[in-house]
């Protein structure tokens, strides 16, 4: 098996193709066919012609040149059903990045929005779902409320690469590790790493700031 094709044996012995993000860096793997990040968490999959789709069925884009992915801006939105989806993978040992190139014209990097990481302070502010309201300060601590709950969950939080980490006070299992599934910027997919499982997926979404009416009023007068 030649080196150079990026292809490689997988800690199980199972061969697989290394994907690149067009900046150069290591981004992941397909085995099987499957899509996984370079932690062997899974992404998607790929189909006979070369389309790429994400885990919920909505499409990335195409396999360009083996190990890159490109997405066509002028192309419209597609979904499919999706598959069951694999148990995490087993990655290969990491590759050397490669020279950062651009993409083809027209196209764009549909892993850069699918793996963006959250920095610290992009996360500061109230995320809220139907049932639940969470917000983030400054100052490290959260305040997070459920409508089925009367009570208020508080604590401190931290963000470690793609783990959220709450620590609730007076809770049975104070040390909570949510992991950052996806994040967009103003919407935020979270699983709960429990100790002993995990939850389901469940996302969030960045609400607004509200204007200030006071302000507003006075400036009026």
């Amino acid at each position: 098996m030649e080196a150079d094709n990026f292809e490689f044996l997988n800690r199980d012995s199972a061969p697989c193709t290394v994907v690149f993000k067009w900046t150069g860096a290591y981004a992941g793997f397909f085995n099987n066919d499957r899509l996984f990040d370079k932690s062997g968490r899974y992404l998607g999959w790929r189909d006979s012609s070369g389309a790429v789709w994400k885990y919920d069925g909505e499409w990335l884009g195409r396999v360009m040149e083996e190990n890159y992915l490109a997405r066509d801006l002028r192309a419209l939105s597609q979904k499919r059903p999706p598959p069951v989806p694999p148990v995490p993978a087993r990655p290969p040992t990491p590759p050397t990045p490669r020279v950062a190139r651009p993409p083809w014209p027209n196209c764009c990097d549909p892993l850069e929005a699918l793996l963006r990481v959250p920095v610290l302070e992009e996360l500061i502010g109230e995320w809220r779902s139907q049932d639940e309201s969470l917000r983030l300060s400054e100052d490290g601590s959260f305040h997070w409320t459920t409508v089925e709950s009367t009570t208020n969950a508080v604590g401190r939080w931290e963000l470690r690469g793609q783990e959220l980490l709450l620590c609730w006070e007076s809770v049975e299992e104070p040390e909570r590790t949510y992991w950052v599934i996806e994040f967009s910027g103003d919407s935020l997919l979270l699983r709960w790493m429990r100790k002993t499982g995990r939850s389901l997926p469940f996302r969030l979404h960045r609400r607004a700031a509200q204007p200030d009416v006071g302000a507003d009023e006075s400036q009026a007068a």
